[in-house]
């Protein structure tokens, strides 16, 4: 990896340097690859390079792409600057799509933000590479992302983790270490708590809720998460799987099951039937606002089939007791 503009002497010509920048160029640069400062003046007084910011031109035809605006933001950043949140997200290919406004910080001094960009401070940062840019670490811009939510939208945020740590980006170890590295933090508890699922394979927050609201908290058995359903070359798999007493617990959330995908559930449902078992499906009303009735259930299915446990009340107020039993 190469950056001219960490201070390196490495000579590049301007064709090149311009095709690794996207058509953006600072001052410093052009002169090293060999421009004089009436050449450089020349070339914005004849049009042909925009000025963008003092010291940062644009030297190519027609409007700046997304990758030409980051460049010239790392420009303006200078040594110890970074894209962060969405924009550091775009570039470990978490996010498909550039956000609007490119996000930066920039460690120990203050720096003005280029039009269409936010730039903060920051005491220190983990910074890597991504296509010839500096981003904050994979572990840290998920941190970043998530600090963005307020606390009742827990949710939003173990939706955020599951898609990071279920891409190549990064690990929920990576996450867990990062946070250890963090002071203060607001949601320290949540992403504790809600990465131990994720690791052993929770794909969404309805199965999060589940296992986590209904399954743990009423004291049932842990299950088999994502447990193998298909043949050899298929890639079914069943969201939750108690294999000793026979039994599935499937979470069926709107947007993930209907027309291929009803199709593949009810393959499932009766490959499951075929060796004895039984499918127990719950949508989402029935995971958040019934999970007490649903535990019930879930208990008493057990039970008929070998379990001896208790079922536990979630609270003083839980619903959540066995037809008969005081």
């Amino acid at each position: 990896m190469w950056v001219w503009q960490l201070g390196q002497s490495m000579s590049m010509d301007l064709p090149t340097l311009l095709r690794r920048q996207h058509g953006v160029i600072a001052t410093r640069q052009a002169r090293m690859a060999g421009m004089s400062i009436e050449a450089i003046r020349w070339r914005v007084t004849d049009g042909q390079w925009t000025r963008i910011a003092p010291g940062i031109f644009y030297a190519y035809s027609g409007p700046m792409t997304w990758m030409a605006r980051a460049n010239a933001l790392v420009l303006r950043l200078g040594e110890g600057g970074a894209l962060t949140g969405d924009s550091a997200a775009y570039l470990h290919g978490v996010l498909t799509a550039p956000p609007a406004i490119i996000s930066g910080a920039v460690t120990g001094r203050q720096v003005r933000r280029l039009t269409g960009t936010r730039v903060v401070r920051r005491r220190a940062m983990e910074v890597v590479h991504r296509r010839g840019l500096p981003v904050t670490s994979a572990a840290t811009t998920v941190l970043d992302s998530c600090a963005e939510y307020s606390p009742s939208q827990w949710r939003e945020i173990v939706h955020l983790l599951a898609r990071w740590v279920h891409s190549p980006a990064v690990t929920a170890h990576q996450v867990l270490d990062a946070l250890g590295r963090r002071g203060r933090y607001a949601h320290r508890a949540l992403i504790m708590t809600a990465l131990e699922p994720i690791i052993v394979g929770v794909e969404s927050v309805l199965e999060y809720e589940a296992i986590t609201g209904v399954v743990l908290a009423h004291g049932l058995p842990k299950p088999t998460l994502q447990a193998r359903a298909g043949g050899p070359g298929e890639l079914l798999r069943r969201d939750a799987e108690w294999t000793e007493f026979g039994v599935i617990l499937e979470c069926d959330g709107v947007l993930f099951h209907t027309g291929a995908s009803a199709q593949d559930d009810r393959r499932r449902d009766r490959r499951a039937a075929r060796a004895g078992r039984v499918t127990l499906r719950a949508g989402h009303v029935e995971i958040v606002y019934g999970r007490c009735e649903l535990a019930v259930d879930l208990f008493l299915t057990l039970r008929s089939r070998g379990f001896r446990g208790a079922l536990r009340p979630c609270g003083p107020r839980c619903p959540a007791r066995v037809p008969g039993v005081a």
